[in-house]
């Protein structure tokens, strides 16, 4: 089994409770206003975890589908949105093998869910471009993407420190 899958099923009931969450209602506020699409528009969330973000776009009246490596985290996503009161589609699939054929108006993937999300085999440059790849074949054309990338140089600024350290070249 995927270390990841295994971990993120054990971490589902558990997910809303990390920091980072909180600011879920501004993230989902800012994806609607920068890609204004209509009601009834198709968006892609890659790595949807518990639905964080796909269940309040699907209450704002886009129709959502969600991928995620993990059952446990798909099983959470459907509660709340059962708990919404909206439908979205939940699929299990590895973010580097799925494909949904230009289905899609706009996609998301956002704290790291699939992308540089490596397991101890995995090419970073191959996983990444394979992720990448699959999104463009999903977005009609014109369609559009949002992600979160992590920023390796912060890491390598602040040598592990978590404080600022300057380069000079």
């Amino acid at each position: 089994m995927d270390p990841w899958m295994t971990f993120f099923d054990v971490h589902a009931p558990r997910y809303l409770q990390e920091g980072f969450t909180r600011n879920t209602e501004a993230e989902v506020r800012f994806l609607l206003e920068e890609l204004a699409l209509p009601p009834g528009a198709r968006i892609l969330d890659i790595g949807c975890g518990v639905g964080r973000h796909a269940v309040p776009l699907a209450e704002a009246g886009l129709h959502v589908v969600g991928i995620d490596l993990s059952l446990g985290m798909l099983r959470q996503a459907q509660v709340r949105a059962s708990e919404a009161g909206v439908h979205a589609d939940w699929v299990q699939a590895d973010a580097t093998r799925f494909g949904f054929g230009g289905r899609f108006q706009a996609a998301i993937c956002l704290c790291e869910g699939a992308f540089g999300l490596l397991g101890p085999s995995d090419d970073p440059h191959i996983h990444d471009m394979r992720i990448l790849r699959n999104l463009h074949a999903s977005l009609a054309p014109g369609g559009e993407l949002i992600m979160t990338v992590l920023n390796g140089m912060a890491k390598i600024r602040s040598n592990g420190s978590g404080r600022r350290r300057e380069w000079h070249l």
